[in-house]
């Protein structure tokens, strides 16, 4: 397991360095979900259902220990009636080891999630929730009749 663990890592450090920044706790779920699932990389995270689609305690839990890490800087945000928005970039730290985890990586599969990052980042964080939500339960779906 620690090595599965080792590669979602990784994932996360390339992710916030190709999106530059993530805005939002419920957008980097939807990424992270979508990019396992719509996409086919290869992530141990498990998803439940949630108010705002599919969600991981384990995700959350890998993006607070790099933030107490200082590996990513996630810079809350006061928004209106008292709703905070958590911006995800990397620190200085991040920026290095994601630099070093990139030439580790095969050239086709940076290519691959530098593609798909730009598909799901050019759509709204609500788009991206009726999609997650959307996929899971088809997937629920055929699990239940077809199984």
């Amino acid at each position: 397991m620690p090595q599965k663990k080792n590669h979602d890592i990784r994932f996360l450090l390339l992710t916030t360095k190709y999106l530059k920044e993530v805005k939002g706790r419920t957008r980097f779920q939807k990424f992270v979900y979508l990019l396992k699932e719509k996409y086919g990389l290869e992530l141990s995270y498990k998803f439940m259902p949630y108010y705002y689609g599919p969600y991981s305690d384990d995700l959350q839990s890998d993006i607070d220990i790099l933030s107490r890490l200082d590996i990513i800087n996630v810079e809350p945000v006061s928004l209106f009636e008292g709703r905070v928005l958590y911006v995800h970039t990397l620190t200085d730290k991040g920026k290095y080891l994601a630099k070093k985890i990139e030439k580790e990586i095969p050239n086709e599969q940076i290519k691959q999630l530098q593609s798909a990052l730009d598909e799901l980042n050019n759509l709204e964080t609500e788009d991206l929730v009726k999609i997650a939500k959307k996929d899971m339960k088809n997937k629920f779906e055929q699990k239940v009749f077809f199984s």
